[in-house]
C-alpha cells in the first residue's frame, strides 16, 4: 500500500535508520544502553497500541487550545522520562491540568520525578535545573525564550505553548539554539519542541521527524488533535452531566414544594410559600445565578410564578372542579413510528373504522401533533409513542381539556425486562444495542402509565397490559376494502394460469427478526423437502436481489437445498397479495412459551386467507383463537407436527383449496373494518360517562368473543363454464336453480337487463334431473361477454336451496351478492338501486311485486329487527353483504328443514347487531305458481314442523305468529 492511502496515523518507523535504532541520534554515544526502551516507545507511533497510553487525566483544562496539547505533552514526557520537571504559567487558579497531567505520566510510566511550579516572575533559573521544562508563553511572567536555555540540563526538553499569538515567541527559537533539534507543530495555539544538544535519542529523532517530513507531522498533528479533542468533549460532557443532575435536583425540590402548596390549599390551610418564591404581595428575589449555575435561575423564576400561581386562589373560594366527561366525536390517533408499516395497521385503518363507527377521526405523526389538534380531539390514541418532552407537554393539554387518553402498542415494548437478545430475536439480529432497546421500553411504559386507557391488538398482548391500564380495549389488527380487493384480484389472476406442478411453500417475515421463530418449523420442513421433490420454498429479500430477510447463513441444513428455495424481492404493502397469492402454503412459526411470540398477531394467517392461501401456524393464543384445527388452519408445534401438516397440505390440492376458503370466510369478518368498526363504537362512547360506561360493558359482556357463528357450510361443485375479464365489480348476482328449466331463462334475462356494469353473475344448478343445466351452458356460451365474471356451477349433489345458495356466494369475488331464485327475476335498476343504498348495512331488501296466481307486495316494510320476532317480512332477494353473511356462518344447510333459510339469515344478522337497510321502491318481481318451494315443500304438514324447530332452536326468542301450515296463494 503506498504511504499516501494509509488511514491518518504515525508513520511506520521501520526502515529509518534513525527511528529504528540501527545507530544512535545526538552527540554522545552513551545513550546506545537507553535504545532498546525509546525505540520500542517510538515505533508505537501510528499503531492502535499507542491507544492505552494517552488515558484520559485526571483534570483536564477549561482552554481547548489547552486541551488539545494536552496528548502530545503527555507523550513527550514519556520520551523523555524527566527526573526533574518545570511549569512556568500553567499553575494559574483554575489551570492546574498541566502539573496534574505530569504527575499522572510519571506515576503511569514509573517515573521518579520531581515537579516545580516557576514562580510568575520566574526570570532567574533555579538552582538545579530541569529535564523537561513547559512553558505557556501567553501567560505574563514566563521566562524570557532566550533565556531558557539556563533552566534546562543538558539533555533538557522544552515544550512551549502560544508561539502563534504575536510577540518575540514567534520568531523562536533563536541564536542560542542554533544547531540542536526542534520543531514547530500546529497544536493548539501553536507547540514548540526544542532540545538541548544531549537529549535523549527519542526526542531528538522525534524532531528530526517533525521537522523534515510534512506528510509525517500532519499525521500527528491530527491524531493527536484528536485525542485531545475527545479528551475536551469528555469534559464537556461531565460538566454537563453534572449540571443536569443539579437541574433535576432543584427542579425536584421545586415539584414537591409545589405539591405540598396544593395539597395545603386543598385543605384550605393556606401557608407561606417556601423561602424564594414570591406571593402576590411580595415580589420575587433576584436569582442566585452565580452560587447554582446559570440554568437554575430561570427556573427559579419559573417557581416564583407558579408558587404565585398556586397561592392566587383565596382560602374561601372552592377548588377549581375537574373538567367534566363529554360525549366523545372527534378521535385523534397519533403514530410514534410513522415511517413502519405499523402506521397503517394500527392508525390509518383504525381511523377508518372509527368513521365507520360515526365518528370524526384525524391521523397525525407524533411530531406534528400540536395544540390545535389537542383541543379538537376528545381522545387521542397513541401507538408506540415514547415519552419525551413534546409527549409530556402533549399529554398536559390533553388533561387540561378533560380529553381521554389511550395507549396502542402491537407488541410488548412497554416491559424493559424483556429487552433481552434471548427473548427478542430483533434485538440480536438488529443493529440497536440492548440498552436502547430497554430505554425505549421504558419510556413507552411511562407514555403507558400516563394515559387513562390501553388498546392492543390481542388478549394475550392486553393482559400484559392491564397491570399499567386496567381499562385496556382489545382492537384487533384488520384489512381494508382495497387490500381485500387486491387479494382476491390476486386470487383469480392465478386461477386464470396453469399450474405449474409445483408446490409453494411461503414464509413471508417483513424484517429480520424472526430467525428462532423461523427454526420451530426448519426440521419438518427440511424432512417435507427431502420427501417432496415438487416442493419449493419461497424467501423474501431486500428489493434488487439485496440481503435476506431470512438470515440462511445461520441455517447450514438449507444449503443441501438452495436449488429449490426461491428468493423473491420485498415489495410495498399494496403489492404483497400479489406476492402472497404465488404460494400454495403460508407458514407462521413461532417461539411456543416465548412472551414476546405469544403476543403476537394473527396478521400473518389472515393475510395469507384473503389472497387464497392455506396456514400452518404455531399454536400462539392469538393463533389458536383465530384458527380452527382442520378447518381453517392446521397448528403445529415440534418436527413431527410440522411435518405431518405439510404433507397433508402438499399432498392434497382439495384440502389446500378447501382449507383456504374456510379461511377466507372465517378473516372476512373475524378481522374485517365492519366488526371493527362495532367494536371501536361501544368502546369509545362507554369513554364519556359513567352510564355510557355501562351500556358499553352490557354489550361487550353479551357478546363474548364475537367471532363468526360457524364457518359456512359450502357443498361440493364442479364448475360447467368460467369466463372472468378480470375487471372489478361490486355486485354478483346468484341464480340458484333445481329442475326450473321452464323458468330459468327467463331469470337469467332479467340480470343480463341490469342497469349497472360492471356485473358479476353466478349460476348454480342443484343436481337438477331436468334439462336445465344443458340451457345454462348454452345461455352462458351465448351471453359470456356482457359480464365481467361468469360462472355456471353444478352441484356434486343435491345439496337444498341453502347448499346452493352457500356455493354461489363462496364462489362471488365482489363485496355484495344478491340471490335470485330461478323462477323469479328483477327489474333493470335492481342491482344499482340496491347498491346505491346499502352502504356499511348488512344487507339491503326492496318491495317485490307477486305476480302469476296471485298479487301483493312483499317486503314493504322498514327496517328494524324487532318485526323479525313474529316472522319474516324480508324475502330472499336482497342485496347481502358477503362479510355480514360469512359472520353468521352462512345459509343453514339442512334439507328436511329446508324453506327458511333467508329468515334464519336475517334473525342471525339481528342476534349480531348487523343492520339491514330498506328500499323503499319496487325492484323485484315474486312468481306465484303451483310448482313453487313454498308451497310444494315449506308450507306442507309433514315438513313445516321441522322448519319452526330449527328456528325456534336456533333463536330462541322467535315468537311465530303464523307456525302453522298456511297457503300464501
Amino acid at each position: 500500500m503506498d504511504p499516501d492511502e494509509r488511514s491518518p496515523s504515525f508513520p511506520i518507523t521501520r526502515g529509518d535508520p534513525v527511528l529504528s535504532g540501527k545507530r544512535s541520534v545526538g552527540r554522545n554515544d552513551d545513550r546506545a544502553a537507553d535504545r532498546t526502551d525509546w525505540a520500542d516507545d517510538l515505533a508505537l507511533l501510528g499503531r492502535d497500541a499507542l491507544d492505552p497510553f494517552f488515558c484520559m487525566p485526571p483534570v483536564l483544562d477549561p482552554d481547548r487550545a489547552t486541551c488539545a496539547i494536552l496528548p502530545f505533552l503527555a507523550w513527550v514526557t514519556t520520551l523523555a522520562r524527566p527526573r526533574r520537571i518545570g511549569v512556568g504559567g500553567g499553575d494559574a487558579p483554575g489551570r492546574s491540568a498541566i502539573p496534574v497531567l505530569l504527575r499522572d505520566v510519571a506515576r503511569r510510566r514509573r517515573l521518579t520525578t520531581d515537579i516545580r511550579i516557576l514562580a510568575p516572575d520566574g526570570a532567574h533559573p533555579p538552582h538545579d535545573r530541569f529535564d523537561l521544562l513547559y512553558l505557556d508563553a501567553r501567560m505574563s511572567g514566563a521566562p524570557a525564550l532566550d533565556h531558557l536555555p539556563s533552566f534546562l540540563t543538558d539533555r533538557g526538553v522544552v515544550v512551549v505553548h502560544g508561539i502563534n499569538k504575536d510577540g518575540p515567541q514567534a520568531c523562536w527559537p533563536g541564536r542560542n539554539w542554533p544547531n540542536d533539534p526542534s520543531a514547530r507543530l500546529p497544536l493548539g495555539d501553536g507547540l514548540l519542541l526544542a532540545a538541548a544538544g544531549c537529549c535523549p535519542a527519542p526526542i531528538a529523532a522525534l524532531c528530526a521527524l517533525l521537522d523534515g517530513d510534512d506528510h509525517a507531522q500532519a499525521n500527528i498533528v491530527e491524531r493527536f488533535a484528536a485525542i485531545g479533542a475527545h479528551w475536551a468533549a469528555r469534559c464537556q460532557l461531565a460538566d454537563a452531566q453534572a449540571d443536569l443532575t443539579r437541574i433535576r435536583q432543584e427542579m425536584s425540590r421545586l415539584r414537591l414544594d409545589a405539591m405540598e402548596m396544593r395539597l395545603a390549599l386543598n385543605r384550605r390551610d393556606v401557608v407561606p410559600p417556601p423561602e424564594g418564591y414570591s406571593t402576590p404581595l411580595q415580589p420575587t428575589p433576584p436569582p442566585q445565578e452565580a452560587a447554582t449555575g446559570p440554568m437554575l435561575g430561570p427556573l427559579r423564576r419559573i417557581a416564583g410564578a407558579l408558587a404565585h400561581r398556586l397561592s392566587g386562589p383565596m382560602p374561601d373560594a372552592p377548588p377549581a372542579p375537574a373538567p367534566r366527561k363529554r360525549p366523545i366525536r372527534h378521535v385523534l390517533f397519533v403514530s410514534g413510528e410513522p415511517e413502519t408499516p405499523g402506521t397503517l395497521y394500527r392508525v390509518a385503518r383504525n381511523a377508518a373504522a372509527c368513521r365507520t363507527a360515526g365518528f370524526d377521526a384525524r391521523c397525525r405523526d407524533c411530531a406534528a401533533v400540536g395544540p390545535d389538534d389537542v383541543n379538537w380531539a376528545d381522545l387521542i390514541v397513541l401507538w408506540r409513542v415514547e415519552f419525551s418532552g413534546h409527549v409530556d407537554t402533549l399529554l398536559a393539554l390533553a388533561r387540561a381539556r378533560g380529553t381521554v387518553l389511550a395507549f396502542d402498542a402491537d407488541d410488548i415494548v412497554f416491559e424493559p425486562s424483556l429487552a433481552r437478545t434471548d427473548l427478542i430475536d430483533g434485538i440480536r439480529t438488529g443493529y440497536a444495542p440492548v440498552a436502547r432497546i430497554e430505554r425505549m421500553f421504558t419510556d413507552m411504559q411511562r407514555t403507558l402509565r400516563a394515559c387513562d386507557v390501553g388498546v392492543a391488538p390481542t388478549e394475550a398482548l392486553a393482559t400484559r397490559m392491564r397491570p399499567f391500564a386496567p381499562l385496556t380495549f382489545v382492537w384487533p389488527n384488520t384489512y381494508d376494502a382495497e387490500t381485500l380487493r387486491r387479494s382476491r384480484q390476486a386470487v383469480r389472476r392465478r386461477a386464470a394460469c396453469l399450474p405449474d406442478g409445483l408446490v409453494r411453500i411461503g414464509y413471508a417475515t417483513g424484517s429480520r427478526t424472526h430467525q428462532r421463530d423461523f427454526r420451530q418449523a426448519l426440521p419438518g420442513l427440511l424432512r417435507v423437502l427431502e420427501r417432496r421433490p415438487a416442493v419449493r420454498l419461497v424467501l423474501f429479500r431486500e428489493a434488487g436481489g439485496g440481503r435476506p430477510l431470512l438470515l440462511t447463513d445461520e441455517f447450514p441444513e438449507l444449503r443441501p437445498h438452495a436449488a429449490r428455495i426461491e428468493w423473491r424481492d420485498m415489495v410495498p404493502l399494496e403489492a404483497l397479495p400479489g406476492e402472497l397469492a404465488r404460494l400454495d402454503i403460508s407458514i407462521a412459526p413461532l417461539e411456543i412459551g416465548n412472551p414476546f411470540c405469544e403476543a403476537k398477531s394473527e396478521l400473518k394467517f389472515f393475510e395469507a386467507a384473503l389472497a387464497g392461501v392455506c396456514s400452518v401456524v404455531s399454536p400462539t393464543a392469538p393463533f389458536r383463537d383465530a384458527v380452527r384445527h382442520g378447518v381453517t388452519g392446521l397448528l403445529a408445534d415440534g418436527t413431527a407436527e410440522w411435518e405431518d401438516a405439510l404433507l397433508a397440505l402438499v399432498d392434497d390440492r382439495a384440502l389446500r383449496h378447501r382449507m383456504a376458503r374456510d379461511a377466507f370466510h372465517t378473516v372476512l369478518w373475524d378481522y374485517g373494518p365492519y366488526r371493527q368498526a362495532a367494536l371501536l363504537a361501544p368502546a369509545i362512547a362507554g369513554l364519556a360517562g359513567d352510564a355510557e360506561a355501562a351500556r358499553a360493558g352490557e354489550i361487550a359482556l353479551a357478546r363474548g368473543a364475537w367471532r363468526i357463528r360457524e364457518v359456512p357450510d359450502i357443498p361440493d361443485s364442479d364448475i360447467l363454464f368460467a369466463c372472468d375479464r378480470l375487471r372489478d365489480a361490486a355486485v354478483t348476482v346468484v341464480v340458484t336453480a333445481y329442475n326450473y328449466a321452464d323458468h330459468i331463462i327467463e331469470a337469467l334475462e332479467s340480470v343480463r337487463h341490469q342497469t349497472l356494469d360492471p356485473l358479476d353473475l353466478i349460476v348454480v344448478d342443484d343436481a337438477s334431473s331436468d334439462d336445465t343445466a344443458a340451457l345454462l351452458l348454452s345461455w352462458a356460451e351465448r351471453h359470456a361477454a356482457r359480464f365481467n365474471r361468469l360462472l355456471v356451477l353444478r352441484a356434486t349433489h343435491n345439496a337444498g336451496l341453502g347448499g346452493a345458495r352457500n356455493i354461489g356466494m363462496a364462489a362471488a369475488e365482489t363485496p355484495h351478492v344478491l340471490q335470485l331464485d330461478a323462477d323469479n327475476r328483477l327489474l333493470p335498476e335492481a342491482c344499482a338501486a340496491l347498491l346505491a343504498a346499502i352502504g356499511d348495512a348488512g344487507y339491503a331488501y326492496p318491495v317485490i311485486r307477486r305476480f302469476g296466481r296471485a298479487q301483493g307486495l312483499l317486503g314493504d316494510v322498514p327496517f328494524h329487527p324487532g318485526r323479525l320476532v313474529g316472522g319474516n317480512s324480508v324475502d330472499a332477494m336482497a342485496l347481502v353483504a358477503k362479510w355480514a353473511w360469512a359472520a353468521v356462518g352462512g345459509y343453514y344447510v339442512q334439507r328436511d328443514a329446508m324453506g327458511w333459510e333467508d329468515y334464519d339469515l336475517w334473525c342471525t344478522l339481528a342476534e349480531y347487531g348487523i343492520a339491514g337497510t330498506h328500499v323503499p321502491q319496487i325492484l323485484a318481481e315474486y312468481r306465484v305458481h303451483d310448482a313453487a318451494m313454498t308451497d310444494t315443500l315449506t308450507e306442507q304438514a309433514g315438513h313445516k314442523p321441522a322448519v319452526v324447530a330449527l328456528l325456534r332452536a336456533r333463536h330462541p326468542w322467535v315468537r311465530l305468529t303464523a307456525p302453522d301450515v298456511r297457503n300464501r296463494g
